[in-house]
């Protein structure tokens, strides 16, 4: 029985793309962070003790941002710690959703700047509040999780295509527009009240980062600054500007981006079914780019 557990996970992490991968990794932290809970916690007299939390805040932001700079690679360690089963569970569930949306509307390596930038975004929005939320002034707090990335999604899927349903448990189909306005709404509410306030506000980060990389990449500007920092394929000279309009020489390359423009606009306004056969296998040849 275990061999063939064992063998299905292997699968579906070779096969299962790259949302997989992540949501693997965040399962493999949470049951590794919760042995050590456990271990701590019974050996220490019930109490997980300040050892354990040393190694969670490790790799967690803190609010104090020289920790920050000098332990920096809790920039991306951060987005996948959870400790509690229901912070992991909800944000796997809508990451698994919402990056295949994103993902089948604008492609694999938009949904990905997405998902990382309103992270970062998130991340940065935190360390703002933290100097000014009057109840964190005197002590250091820490953020993980990957809530500010999952609503950069939410609120990018919300803004190519407000009438695309999707289903929920018990209220049946709900329209992502109305999905992302109640998010907005509970995270502007709780904000300012002590109880995670920071992450609140570092939802609201991530959400404005989504909504905005949709509403620039309209404009044809392109937000993905983390691909200044990858690893250069071939020795050609990158065909994109980052931040900017694409140039005019660029003959070859604007029709398509017009005309990925309009469809965008056509979901934006009419919704996804309004599409017409041609134009889904336009929008699909490109999400495949």
């Amino acid at each position: 029985m275990f061999d063939s557990i064992l063998k299905d996970i292997r699968y579906k992490l070779k096969t299962g793309g790259f949302w997989i991968q992540c949501i693997a990794i965040c399962i493999v932290v949470f049951l590794l962070l919760n042995v050590l809970k456990a271990w701590f916690t019974f050996s220490n007299g019930g109490i997980a003790g300040v050892a354990y939390y040393d190694i969670i805040h490790s790799v967690s932001l803190s609010s104090e941002w020289m920790d920050n700079v000098w332990h920096i690679w809790v920039w991306l360690t951060h987005i996948f710690v959870h400790e509690g089963f229901f912070h992991l569970l909800w944000n796997m569930m809508w990451l698994y959703w919402f990056a295949g949306i994103v993902e089948d509307l604008i492609g694999h390596r938009h949904s990905k700047y997405i998902f990382f930038e309103a992270a970062l975004f998130g991340a940065l929005v935190f360390l703002i509040s933290a100097q000014f939320i009057p109840w964190y002034k005197h002590i250091e707090v820490h953020a993980y999780g990957a809530s500010a990335a999952v609503n950069g999604l939410l609120f990018a899927a919300a803004t190519i295509s407000p009438t695309y349903n999707i289903r929920l448990f018990i209220f049946g189909n709900v329209q992502l527009k109305y999905l992302a306005m109640i998010i907005l709404v509970l995270d502007i509410l709780f904000a300012g009240q002590n109880s995670n306030s920071g992450g609140h506000f570092a939802h609201l980060g991530g959400a404005l980062w989504g909504y905005l990389y949709i509403v620039f990449l309209r404009k044809g500007i392109q937000m993905d600054f983390i691909q200044q920092f990858s690893i250069p394929k071939s020795t050609k000279k990158s065909r994109t500007v980052k931040f900017q309009k694409r140039e005019s020489g660029h003959d070859s390359e604007k029709p398509g981006e017009d005309r990925l423009n309009k469809i965008l606009d056509k979901i934006h306004k009419q919704g996804i079914q309004a599409l017409s056969e041609e134009e889904r296998s336009f929008l699909d040849r490109r999400s495949k780019e």
